[in-house]
C-alpha cells in the first residue's frame, strides 16, 4: 500500500554552530567510550547500537542450526557485506497469491491453402502431405516464483555475495515491501515500545536537548496511533514527557506511561533485555530448583551456575519463574493485560556489535586464541545462539493468548547498518570539530575511526563472522514467521541510505546506491537514524499496521 510524503515536523532554531559542535564532540565520546555495559542492567552503552562492523561480513550459512563445534568455513569469502539475496532453489520459493503466468507458447493455427491445379488421377487417393509448419511445443524453462529480493529490492543492483535467505521460511512480505504482513492489526486498545536506543531517540548535534523529541520514530508513530486507534495520550505533561528520554541522559524514558501509550526501552539494550535471565540456584529445594530449570529456562535445562534465558512460561509458573526487572516486566509487573496491545521494537544492533567485538578479541597467537579460531569460534556462535533465544522467548511470551486474552500484535526490526553494504566503518570519521571561543580543530590527521573507538576489531576468520551474523538475521525472520508477529525490512530499505553510499562523498558504484533518493539516513553519530531515517522507520511500521 502507497502512502503519500507525510510533512516533517517542523525544526526549532538551532543552536548556534560552534556550541553544537562542541556538543557532537561531547557526544561522539560519550555514546562510543564513556557508558560500558554494566551486567546488572543499570547502565548501557549507545556505542553498541550498531552492526554496521559485522554486517560487512555477512555470508549466508547452511539453513539447518549451526554446528557451533567447527563450522565449515574452509576459505574465506569476500568482505562485502550483501544486501538481502533471498534467491532459493524452486522447491522453498514461498507460494504466491496471484495465479501463475500462463507461459504455453501460442499454436500455429493457420491453414495453408492448396491452390495448385489438381493433376492427379481419380484412383489416386493418398492425400497430399500437410505442409503446415508443426507449432513449437518446447516448454520455457519455470525460473520459479520471484524472491524476496526480486519482487522488493531489485533495484540495489546485482548480487555478489551471499546474503540473507528469507524466502526459506516462506514469510509473507506486504506490497508496500516494508515488512512482513502476517497479522490483521485492528482495534488496538494500548501501545508499548521496547528496544534500544533507536527506539528510545537519542541526542546528536541537530537535537541535543532531552525535550527536542518530536522526530523520533516512536512519536511520529506513537501520534499516529492515536489517531488510527482513537487511543489516549494522556494529559499534555504526562504526553511531553513521555515522548522524551529521561534528561539525566541515561537511557532510561523521561517517562513510561501516559494514557494508552507505555514505554520501556533504554540506550544499549540487547535481546536479553526483554524477558531476561533466570537463575534457578537461588531455591534451596533441589526438587525446585529441577522444575526450575525445566519449566522457566528456555531450552529446558540451566546452564552453568543454574543461570539460563527466561523462558515464556506458563502464567501459572510466573512465581516460580521470578518476574525479572527487565523491559517486558517494567511495563507489565503482572505478566499479563486483558487490553489488546500492541508491541512495537527494535532490537538486535547491539548483539551484533557484542558478537563482532568479542570475535575480534580471540587472537591465534595465545593456546586459548588459537584453539578457539581453530574450532570456528564455539563461543561466539554460543553467544549468537543466545541472541537468538532471547528474542524468541520473548516474543513467544508476547504472542502469549494466555497472558492477553484479547489479544496482542507484534511488530520489530531487523538491524540496519551505515556501511551501505561494505563495511567501511571509516566512512563515518569526523575531520574536525569546532571548540566555543576557538574556532575549528582540525583532527584528521588522527585518523579518528569511530568503529575502533566502539571495539570493533577485524577477526582473523571473516568469513566465519559472516555466517553468524546471517544466521542471527535469518533467525529474526524464522521467529516471526513461526509466531506469526511481523518483521520490518529496516537493513534492506536502510541500504543506500548510509555514509558510503549517501555520505559527502557518495560512491555511486556503490550496489545499494539509489540514483533516485540517495539520501542519508543517519546522523552525526553514525550509529543513530536521522530525521529523515526517523521518518522512514515510522513509515515502514505504519505500512505494517496498515497492511
Amino acid at each position: 500500500m502507497h502512502h503519500p510524503t507525510r510533512p516533517k515536523p517542523p525544526r526549532p532554531p538551532l543552536l548556534p554552530r560552534a556550541l553544537r559542535l562542541a556538543a557532537l564532540l561531547t557526544l561522539a565520546l560519550t555514546l562510543l567510550l564513556g557508558c560500558e555495559d554494566d551486567p546488572t542492567g543499570a547502565t548501557a552503552s549507545l556505542a553498541e547500537d550498531t552492526g554496521a562492523a559485522a554486517m560487512d561480513s555477512a555470508a549466508a550459512p547452511d539453513t539447518s542450526p549451526p554446528d557451533t563445534g567447527a563450522p565449515d568455513t574452509a576459505s574465506a569469502q569476500d568482505s562485502t557485506v550483501a544486501m538481502d539475496d533471498t534467491a532459493v532453489s524452486e522447491d522453498t520459493a514461498p507460494p504466491q497469491d496471484t495465479a501463475p503466468e500462463d507461459t504455453s507458447p501460442e499454436q500455429d493455427t493457420a491453414v495453408i491453402a492448396d491452390t495448385a491445379p489438381d493433376t492427379t488421377e481419380a484412383s489416386d487417393t493418398t492425400p497430399a502431405p500437410d505442409t503446415t509448419p508443426a507449432p513449437d511445443t518446447a516448454p520455457e524453462e519455470d525460473t520459479g516464483d520471484p524472491t524476496i529480493a526480486d519482487r522488493c529490492f531489485a533495484g540495489l543492483g546485482a548480487v555478489e555475495a551471499e546474503s540473507p535467505n528469507y524466502d526459506q521460511f516462506e514469510p509473507v512480505i506486504g506490497s508496500h515491501c516494508s515488512g512482513t504482513n502476517h497479522q490483521a492489526i485492528e482495534g488496538v486498545e494500548q501501545v508499548v515500545i521496547f528496544g534500544d536506543s533507536v527506539a528510545q531517540g537519542t541526542p546528536n548535534d541537530i537535537w541535543p536537548l532531552c525535550i527536542q523529541n518530536e522526530h523520533f520514530f516512536r512519536n511520529l508513530l506513537a501520534e499516529w496511533l492515536a489517531i488510527h486507534f482513537d487511543l489516549d495520550r494522556g494529559g499534555i505533561l504526562e504526553w511531553g514527557a513521555w515522548k522524551g528520554y529521561s534528561c539525566e541522559y541515561n537511557g532510561e524514558p523521561g517517562r513510561r506511561e501516559s494514557g494508552d501509550f507505555k514505554n520501556c526501552s533504554k540506550w544499549g539494550a540487547r535481546t536479553d533485555d526483554l524477558l531476561g535471565d533466570i537463575n534457578c540456584n537461588r531455591l534451596d529445594d533441589e526438587a525446585e530448583r529441577a522444575r526450575c530449570c525445566e519449566v522457566c529456562c528456555a531450552d529446558g535445562t540451566c546452564g552453568a551456575g543454574g543461570s539460563c534465558p527466561r523462558a515464556a512460561n506458563p502464567v501459572a509458573d510466573d512465581a516460580l519463574c521470578d518476574a525479572s526487572s527487565r523491559q517486558i516486566h517494567q511495563c507489565f509487573p503482572q505478566g499479563t493485560s486483558d487490553r489488546r496491545t500492541l508491541f512495537v521494537f527494535t532490537m538486535g544492533g547491539n548483539d551484533v556489535a557484542k558478537i563482532t567485538q568479542e570475535g575480534a578479541e580471540f587472537d591465534s597467537s595465545t593456546p586459548e586464541g588459537r584453539a578457539e579460531i581453530e574450532a570456528g569460534y564455539p563461543t561466539i556462535w554460543a553467544l549468537a545462539e543466545r541472541t537468538v533465544a532471547y528474542l524468541e522467548e520473548a516474543v513467544a511470551f508476547l504472542k502469549d493468548p494466555e497472558r492477553f486474552p484479547n489479544g496482542s500484535y507484534v511488530i520489530f526490526a531487523n538491524p540496519f547498518e551505515f556501511t551501505d553494504g561494505t563495511g567501511m566503518t571509516s566512512a563515518c570519521s569526523p575531520d574536525a570539530i569546532n571548540i566555543p571561543g576557538v574556532g575549528p580543530l582540525d583532527i584528521s590527521a588522527l585518523g579518528l575511526n569511530l568503529a575502533e573507538l566502539a571495539g570493533f576489531g577485524e577477526w582473523e576468520r571473516p568469513e566465519v563472522q559472516k555466517e553468524i551474523v546471517i544466521w542471527v538475521t535469518e533467525q529474526f525472520m524464522r521467529i516471526a514467521v513461526e509466531y506469526q508477529a511481523d518483521m520490518i525490512l529496516m537493513l534492506e530499505n536502510f541500504c543506500g541510505h548510509g555514509y558510503v553510499a549517501a555520505g559527502p562523498e557518495p560512491d555511486t558504484e556503490n550496489r545499494c546506491y539509489r540514483e533516485d533518493d540517495p539520501s542519508l539516513w543517519f546522523d552525526i553519530t553514525c550509529i543513530h537514524p536521522n530525521d529523515d531515517g526517523h521518518n522512514a522507520i515510522f513509515e515502514m511500521f505504519q505500512d505494517v499496521v496498515l497492511e
